[in-house]
Order: structure tokens, then sequence, then C-alpha cells
């Protein structure tokens, strides 16, 4: 990619970029305006055939996307709503051009979340190995064929461009990966200092390169970029069960999942000489979403009823020992910059009979009505008596709903969260039914053409970006399925928060962006249309003999920096 983030500070820098981009000027070109800006690439970075990297990669991909009308993760980096087209000046010189007017007459302008952290963020791939799939996938009948049959393709022997590339394969076995004899990074030198510099010493490119600063001050961190190994084994496990037990018997060094190590075997890690566990907070956040298309999940009131219901602190402390933290804000508490820490908190502090009796207060005042409302014990400590016939505003009874949620085997957290939250809303008279089942059976439930129709309520998680404008790609009613397509599977629509986080996509300045995402996390956690329920810190266990890591506190953990695969020191 063009930028990316540094080590532990995430400051915005160069990739395969030479330098920062220039400003965004207007430029009228044949009569229309656009906003405009350059960007340099090094010269010299190579695939690994060795077939050199240039803009003509970069504009590949652009136009791939745009002509082909990618969505999803394509579709959040290159906004067809402000990008109009790249061009390549030269083989190392880019030119960006973005819309001024959107297609209602409206300004535009490419904030943060389109230009620096969208579209310099989109992964390069090699033209002159996808030009001739991409062409025979654009044969394949009307767009959505198109675009089945482009990411069905396995790309074999696919050039890449970092440290390391795949060897060989044993399916269910293990994969390795062999160290690149050009990857452009390779022996670098990397130092940060306290005075906010980042400084990168790589002879290939030229003189020393020093951002954000003057390099004065104490070193904080500095290390040597690799590959530091010949190759990469990575031997694959059932369950983390057996990867721990292959790591204390010395079979392999690291232990690499994206959940981090479950919090049952910290235990035994720390038990086991010459191994260690390293704690870090979590990017993401797991949820409960809403159907907010079907009723009662479109009254905003019986969202609250249900997230006032739903005890986040006895299910993290009590019953999960303390293995997840409650969650009540869209953007982490990790992710410091961004959080915000002042948002509603449904629910917090209440007893279970508070819980009860502020639940049935919101139904109530927003026209529900009850055969038998719910009885309390005197103690206020659990339900005597379920609430019972239980009807909407309109007078009719709230249907049975099903709420879909990951199976113990996948994520015991989410699975035990949903048994709770069946009982507790069952105990209001609201009649749902948790579903455990298995990762891929939800996602297929999320993208199918009739999840406006079929789906209620489902729990999954979010691994999120540090510049959270997923806020606007999550809720805004533009990115429903039933619209250009996008992550708002529960159909979210509110004129007020589509402005507002329409605004995030324009936001130039890292202060007024700031303001929004503060404005955004509030609106979300009073409207709802997810429940935040928990994250968890995120633990990667290594054997110190045997690895050294430049640095091992990061927010998401090692595994989110995908094992520091280039930096790791193999002693």
């Amino acid at each position: 990619q063009l930028y990316d983030y540094s080590d532990q500070r995430f400051d915005w820098i160069p990739s395969v970029a030479d330098g920062f981009p220039t400003a965004l000027i207007k430029e009228t070109i044949d009569g229309t305006e656009f906003w405009t800006a350059e960007v340099n690439l090094k010269q010299g970075v190579e695939w690994s055939d060795g077939v050199e990297l240039t803009t003509a990669d970069f504009v590949f991909v652009v136009d791939t996307v745009l002509d082909m009308g990618l969505s999803g993760n394509w579709g959040s980096v290159v906004d067809a709503t402000h990008l109009a087209r790249v061009e390549a000046l030269d083989p190392y010189k880019l030119k960006v051009f973005f819309n001024t007017m959107d297609a209602d007459g409206q300004p535009l302008t490419p904030g943060l979340a389109v230009w620096q952290f969208g579209l310099a963020f989109m992964p390069i791939l090699p033209k002159h190995y996808w030009e001739p799939i991409v062409a025979e996938a654009m044969q394949a009948g009307e767009s959505e064929e198109q675009i089945k049959a482009l990411f069905a393709v396995v790309p074999d022997n696919e050039p890449t461009s970092g440290g390391f590339v795949f060897s060989r394969w044993e399916p269910g076995a293990f994969y390795e990966n062999a160290a690149a004899t050009n990857y452009f990074r390779d022996g670098a030198t990397v130092i940060e200092y306290d005075d906010g510099s980042y400084q990168e010493v790589n002879a290939k490119f030229g003189p020393t390169v020093t951002y954000y600063g003057e390099a004065t001050g104490q070193k904080i961190l500095e290390y040597e970029v690799g590959p530091h190994a010949e190759a990469q084994i990575f031997s694959i496990y059932g369950n983390q069960d057996a990867a721990i037990l292959a790591l204390a018997n010395g079979d392999i060094d690291y232990v690499f999942n994206p959940l981090g190590l479950n919090k049952g075997f910290e235990d035994r890690v720390n038990s086991t000489p010459d191994l260690d566990v390293i704690s870090n907070a979590s990017n993401g956040v797991r949820y409960l979403g809403f159907n907010v298309r079907k009723a009662p999940m479109n009254i905003k009131a019986f969202r609250q009823a249900v997230a006032t219901v739903i005890d986040k602190e006895f299910v993290t402390q009590t019953i999960l020992q303390d293995a997840a933290i409650p969650v009540y804000a869209m953007v982490p508490v990790g992710n410091g910059f961004w959080h915000n820490a002042a948002v509603p908190q449904i629910g917090k502090g209440l007893t279970r009979g508070e819980r009860i009796e502020a639940a049935v207060a919101l139904l109530k005042g927003a026209g529900f009505t009850y055969e038998e409302e719910p009885s309390i014990s005197e103690d206020g400590n659990f339900v005597e008596v379920q609430g019972k016939g239980l009807r909407m505003p309109d007078g009719e009874l709230v249907p049975a709903m099903e709420l879909i949620a990951p199976s113990a085997g996948y994520d015991p957290m989410r699975s035990t969260f949903a048994i709770w939250i069946e009982r507790w809303v069952n105990d209001i008279g609201i009649p749902v039914r948790a579903k455990l089942t298995g990762f891929n059976v939800i996602i297929d439930v999320l993208f199918a053409d009739n999840v406006a129709e079929d789906l209620d309520m489902w729990m999954l998680g979010w691994g999120l970006s540090l510049y959270p404008d997923y806020l606007e790609n999550f809720f805004n009613s533009a990115n429903a399925p039933e619209n250009e397509g996008g992550f708002n599977w529960g159909g979210y629509s509110n004129p007020e928060f589509d402005t507002l986080s329409t605004s995030l996509l324009s936001a130039t300045d890292i202060g007024v962006a700031k303001e929004i995402v503060d404005q955004l996390q509030a609106f979300l956690a009073d409207e709802l249309p997810y429940v935040t329920l928990f994250t968890t810190p995120i633990l990667d266990t290594y054997r110190p003999s045997r690895l050294e890591f430049p640095y091992t506190s990061s927010l998401g953990g090692i595994q989110n920096l995908n094992g520091l695969q280039q930096e790791v020191l193999i002693k």
C-alpha cells in the first residue's frame, strides 16, 4: 500500500510511497472541477518475481474496483462517490482525482477517511498477474457473475511484496513460507524518538528519512527489518488445546490466533518454563445486532429495553471470571484517542430488579402492553414470573424471534452471552430463542439476498481499523444491502445519523474528525442498532529463548501485527 502505520505510535508514514502526497487542490480539467493530489512511488520496489512495482499496478487495481463495482472492503477504500479516477503520470508518479460534487450537486471534500486512511491504504496488486484474470472474469455475464468469478480465483503463484513468499502447503497439517530475496524493506533500520520522530534508514532508497520531528532525544524503539529466518513453518492445529500442547512440548515457538490465547490456557502457559504470555488491549468489539427494518426491533425503546436487561458486568466478571471487559461505545477503549468514554451506558450499575423495572417502563412508555407483567422477587434478585402476552403499540403480539450467535466451539464467550440474553429478554416477555451455530452459517445469513426479511438478531464481532470511519460503513443507510450494499446488515436508517456520519468522510482535520466521532459514538449508544457487549484482552504466548520481538506492547497484540514475521529475531 502507499502508506501505513508506524510501530506502536501509529503515525501515518510512507510505505511504497516516496514521501508524503502534495496538498489537495481544486483543479478544473476539460470543464470539470476536481480535487487533485500527486504522490511519488519509491523506485526499485519489486514484486517477488522480480517485476518492478509501478504506478500502473495502483491504477489497475483502482480501475478494476470502479469498473466492476466491487463492494465490501474494496468499496470502502476505493470510494466511488468521492473518487473519480487515478492516473499514472509516469511509472513513479500518481495523480488522484476526487469529485468536488456528488450526483445531487452537493459539495464533496475527500477527507481523511476517503484519502489518507482510505485510498492511501488500498492494497496494491501486481497488474501483470491479475490483468488477464480480471479480463476473463469480466466475460462471465452480468456484474454479479463477474464478481463471483473473480473472487473464486485461487491465485496460484501470485507475486507478492512482503518479506516471505509462499512455498508449500500440506492441507490440514502445515504450510511453509520462504524468505523473499528482494523484499524492499529488508535491512532497513527503524528508529522512533521520544520527541515524536519516526526515522527509517534504507540505503536502497537514498538518504535517511525522518518524519514528525527532528530525531532528537531518547530512542524509544530501534530495530532492523528482516526477514531474519530462511523459512517459516505454520503448523495447523484443530484447537487451542492441541496448539498449547505443541508449544509446551517445544514443537512450535509461537501460537498465532486472531482471537488471542483463550484465558483458560493462561495458567497452563504460565506454569510451563520458558513460555511468556503478553496481554494487550484489543481493537475490537463483540456485539448484539438488530434488524431494525422489522417490528418491534424498529422501535428504539425496545432496543433500549433489551440493552437494559443485559448485565454485561455480571457475565464478564462473574461468569467469565474477568476474561472479558464490558463495552458501551463502538470505538474500544484501547483505541484511546478516538474512544468516547462519555457515551450513555444504558443499564450499567442497576440491580436485577432495577433492570426489569426500567425495561418494563421503557416498553410501556413506548406503547407496549402486557397481559401479565414480570414479577420480581422480594429481594429484587430474580424474576419469579416471566412477563406474558407482550403486545406492540399496534396491538399485535410481539413475534417469536431468533438470536443467531457463534457456538461454544468457536467462541465460548459469545455463546455464553447469547444464552444469558435469551433468559433475560424472555423474563420481560420478549420471546427470543438463541440459536448457537457455526460462524460461516451466520455470515451466510448476513450476506443472503433475503437478509432484510429473515434476519432478527445476531451476535458477531468486529476487528476494527484505527481510524474509525467504520462508524459510517456499519450504520449509514447507504451501506445497507438493499441500497448500494455494505456492512449495515441490520438496515439501520436515521437521516440525522446519515448526515453526521457522511460529514466524517469529508473531515480533513483530525480535531474536527474527533468531534464527529465522539458524537457518532454517543448517538449509537442511545439509538442502539447494536448493543455493544464486550471486548477481550489479546493474549499472545511465545518462547522467549527462541524468539526476540522488537517490542511486545501494541494495540491488538502481536497477532494483529501478523506475528511481526519480518521483524522477529530467531535466537
